[in-house]
């Protein structure tokens, strides 16, 4: 009855350590596979792998840069709405970097890092130029005439 309860109770801890081992290993993967752009908790996970894998490119301006960027797009849109054009350009500089050094990388948490930073960029770039173009236009008033008519005006 002894041996029995042991064996019971060594298979129970060693079926929990090896649930936490796949756990530990499932969310490095959930991080680089299942998040789309690199919103909050993303980004430091991406810097995790980048710290790992691209030391060269974490150490550089570049990083900072792309770094501050996304951010300030988590953290506050309307300081990142307001970022200089200087920095817009500093910014796909070192999207253009990042995307190089995470193509040299193998594997496929790489290749999803790429896709996400690409993805991230796209839509920074689409708020950004969206935000120009909203400036741009000028809203015209126009009276019309036929609904200032049949209001009796």
């Amino acid at each position: 009855m002894k041996n029995s309860f042991k064996s019971i109770i060594f298979a129970v801890l060693l079926g929990s350590l090896t649930t936490i081992a796949n756990s530990a290993n499932a969310n490095d993967r959930y991080s680089a596979a299942n998040e789309v752009i690199l919103v909050r908790g993303a980004e430091v996970n991406f810097a995790d792998f980048m710290s790992k894998k691209a030391k060269k490119v974490v150490n550089s301006d570049n990083w900072n840069n792309f770094t501050e960027v996304v951010t300030l797009y988590n953290v506050s849109p309307s300081k990142f709405l307001t970022v200089s054009t200087d920095k817009k350009q500093a910014f796909n500089e070192s999207v253009e970097q990042i995307l190089i050094s995470l193509d040299k990388k193998s594997g496929s948490n790489a290749k999803a890092w790429k896709a996400k930073v690409e993805r991230t960029a796209a839509v920074i770039n689409a708020l950004w130029n969206y935000q120009v173009k909203s400036e741009e236009v000028e809203i015209e008033q126009v009276e019309a005439p036929v609904l200032i008519e049949a209001l009796g005006l």
